[in-house]
Parts: structure tokens; C-alpha cells; sequence
């Protein structure tokens, strides 16, 4: 909770270790440290960025250019967690529980964050890792889910295959946010939505499940690799939208805003794109040919 408490929590954990805030969204302020050096910097680093933002519309974002929201200081929680890092590819697993029991579950990868930051960077749906080891992630999503004892709804938790095996980061206890329901949607043909409102309802929840996936999605958040002032990004993006196979090129900041590359602190998102081709490793080495 302060500066004070920061040696105490180095010497309890070690090192590496992985500071992000307990309250927050989409890796804000998430970041790996190696020392006690480290740490003190990026605990000041990160409270006072986290001190920047404003609640609006439920949502920790930055100031509003109209002024409106709330100053997150004043609502948030601004306590950090210092967790031990863990190696290997991040996974998210969707999961829907009906009665108990899960009826589907669904292993998506994440490519490689940037590293000392945990942005997000691409993701692929189905998983291309190896059989085994998506049902290990599974299972321990799972067993997390059933052990924090919920019985229906949906969930949305992210996992690690480490070097020791599948380990967790967290659950949500909701849907994922971002391209969730329609990858979900498109690839496998469960609408997670509509999961939610039958365990809302308490209608028993069935979804039926192709064979094979209907198509792969795979999908980026490109972050600023330096930092700078955004050019025309509507003219890239309406070229990207022109290619077959694109599902989706959003912008996520505006011609002319000044971004952050990781050289200079947490990377800014530039826009996201989403593409669908007839397997998970089309879908991927397509995307990176866009990127």
C-alpha cells in the first residue's frame, strides 16, 4: 500500500517478480521487475499514472477531453500486488458452467507480451498448442472456477504453460471483453452472451459444438513500438479493411495523439485487427503479414 511496505514484499516473493495493480483493466499498469531498484521505480511509476485516470461510464480510462468522470484516486483501490512472474505462453480459457458442471470450454493463445509491460499483443482461437496440454489448461481453469464456488455462468480465465506446467493468473467472472464473444462466436458457434443471460435465467445452458471449428480467428492489438505523433491511421486502416480474409480494423487512438513506446513506458494501442482464415495457423502467419 505505500513505498514502506516495498523491501518486505521483494524479500516474501523474489525475484523476478510481476507488479500490477488489484484494481484496474486490460494490463494497465502491469509491469515485470528484477530488483528492489526496480520495484521502487515502477511502484511510483504506476500510482502515479494510475492517479491520472478518471472512472467514466464504468471504465478506468484516461482524462476525458470533456472533462467528465470521476478521479479514479478517489474510488479505486490504488494497492499493488507484487506476484511471482511466471514463464512460458499465456492462454485464455473461456468457460461456460451450467449446474455444477461445465459444458464448454475453450482454449485461445496469446501471442507474447512486451516485455518489461504485459500489453496484450495477438491471439489466435482455436489453440494451436499441443492436445495434452489444452486440456490441462482446462482442467485447471476449472477446478479454479468450481474451487472459488461458482456453479453456473461464464467465465473467462487466464492461464500460463510454464515450464512446471499449466498455472494460473486469474479468473473473471464474466465474459472476456474485446474480440471474446465473437471469436467464441464465429469459430466455435457458442454465443457467450446469450450463455449469460440462460444462467441468468436458470435455463440449463447446452451449447452444441461442431466437430471441427467453422473457421480461425486471429486477431492483434498493435502497440506504438516508439514513441511519437500518430499519423493518418484511418487511411492504413481502410487499406487493411480492404483485404480479404478482415474481419476487423478498429482504431484505438486518433491522427495527431501522442503515443508511448516501450522504451519510454506502457505502450499505447494503435488499433486492432481481427482476420479469419480456414485454420488457426493461416489465420496467424495472415495477420502477421498484415501487421
Amino acid at each position: 500500500t505505500s513505498e514502506a511496505e516495498i523491501e518486505m514484499a521483494a524479500a516474501t516473493v523474489g525475484f523476478p517478480a510481476v507488479l500490477k495493480p488489484i484494481s484496474g483493466a486490460a494490463s494497465l499498469g502491469v509491469v515485470k521487475v528484477q530488483s528492489v531498484e526496480e520495484l521502487k521505480r515502477a511502484f511510483k511509476e504506476t500510482t502515479d499514472e494510475l492517479r491520472t485516470l478518471v472512472v467514466c461510464g464504468g471504465a478506468l480510462v484516461q482524462g476525458t477531453a470533456d472533462g467528465s468522470g470521476v478521479e479514479a484516486s478517489n474510488l479505486v483501490d490504488m494497492t499493488m500486488l507484487l506476484e511471482q512472474y511466471l514463464d512460458g505462453a499465456e492462454v485464455d480459457v473461456d468457460i461456460v458452467m451450467s449446474g455444477g458442471k461445465w459444458v464448454y470450454a475453450s482454449v485461445c493463445d496469446n501471442g507474447p507480451t512486451l516485455e518489461p509491460y504485459f500489453n496484450e499483443t495477438w491471439a489466435v482461437r482455436p489453440s494451436i498448442l499441443p492436445k495434452d496440454q489444452q486440456a490441462a489448461l482446462k482442467d485447471l481453469s476449472v477446478q479454479c472456477v468450481q474451487a472459488l464456488g461458482f456453479t453456473s455462468g461464464v467465465f473467462h480465465v487466464e492461464c500460463k504453460m510454464t515450464s512446471t506446467g499449466p498455472q494460473l493468473i486469474e479468473v473473471n467472472a464474466r465474459m472476456g471483453g474485446k474480440e471474446v464473444r465473437e471469436s467464441n462466436l464465429r469459430v466455435w458457434g457458442v454465443d457467450l452472451v446469450e450463455e449469460t443471460i440462460f444462467c441468468a435465467l436458470g435455463v440449463p445452458a447446452r451449447p452444441t459444438l461442431p466437430k471441427q471449428p467453422h473457421e480461425a480467428m486471429a486477431f492483434v492489438s498493435l502497440n506504438a513500438n516508439k514513441s511519437g505523433r500518430v499519423g493518418d491511421i484511418m487511411k492504413g486502416l481502410e487499406h487493411v479493411k480492404s483485404q480479404e480474409g478482415v474481419v476487423w480494423a478498429k482504431p484505438l487512438c486518433k491522427s495527431g495523439d501522442s503515443v508511448v513506446g516501450p522504451a519510454d513506458g506502457l505502450p499505447t494501442w494503435l488499433c486492432e485487427i481481427g482476420v479469419a482464415k480456414p485454420t488457426a495457423k493461416e489465420a496467424l502467419e495472415y495477420l502477421f503479414k498484415l501487421e
